[in-house]
């Protein structure tokens, strides 16, 4: 993933992620992902692995596609 792809996806992980209300350290805790990875995740800092983009997805009641949809 390109950084602009990063930031982009990041920013959409953001959407689903505030639209729960829910904080960084909410989100990567129920998802079992550790915070500061979440947050360089929404940032745009860190690349994901399938794995991880699978349970996020799940965690935010989406499927893949939906998930990347709006980039």
């Amino acid at each position: 993933m390109s950084l602009d792809n990063r930031i982009r996806f990041g920013k959409r992980l953001r959407t689903p992620r505030l639209k729960q209300g829910w904080t960084q350290v909410q989100t990567a805790e129920r998802f079992g992902l550790d915070r500061s990875y979440f947050s360089d995740v929404e940032r745009g800092k860190q690349n994901i692995s399938l794995l991880n983009l699978e349970i996020i997805a799940k965690g935010f009641g989406l499927s893949l596609a939906q998930l990347f949809s709006r980039l």
